[in-house]
């Protein structure tokens, strides 16, 4: 009844329909003026798989790993965290399906999350792209809540955590 093929076209499908919200918050961020105090911008995704949803923060941060906030700035800057995207549907199961989706999942598990990772941060930097992010001056990471690794946006690579903040 499941498939691999099937569940992540599925992923895909119901990221395009948000697009457009995430595409027009980052081109929000990318006209941001940030404080001098911000080395780096830090996105990180944080998924609820028990509800299938998508919650998207953006942290400025310097490069000791500290978030930098909006103190002592200039009114005319930004240093803080903003929601970029809130608890958005990834993916959507009948009740009826729960127990043969769960049971496939498990089966596939480390494969699923690998392919759910990397569809989230392929759709993020297209969408980082197309909101002009090739010209933002600082450097920009996209990750996933307690992992060990980041996507660095400018260089289109995965970076380990240690590299980022030397």
């Amino acid at each position: 009844m499941f498939s691999t093929e099937n569940y992540i076209a599925s992923l895909q499908n119901n990221l395009h329909k948000s697009t457009p919200i995430l595409t027009k918050k980052l081109k929000e961020i990318v006209s941001y003026t940030f404080d001098e105090t911000v080395e780096l911008v830090d996105f990180s995704a944080f998924t609820d798989p028990t509800r299938f949803e998508l919650s998207i923060m953006m942290f400025s941060m310097d490069t000791d790993a500290n978030e930098v906030f909006g103190e002592n700035i200039t009114p005319h800057s930004f240093a803080g965290s903003i929601d970029v995207l809130t608890s958005t549907p990834y993916y959507y199961l009948l009740d009826n399906q729960q127990e043969s989706f769960w049971d496939f999942y498990e089966q596939n598990d480390e494969e699923l999350a690998n392919k759910e990772q990397q569809v989230f941060t392929e759709w993020f930097a297209d969408c980082w792209m197309k909101a002009g992010g090739k010209h933002f001056i600082l450097p920009v990471y996209f990750g996933f809540h307690d992992e060990t690794s980041s996507y660095d946006l400018q260089t289109a690579k995965f970076v380990d955590d240690e590299e980022r903040w030397a």
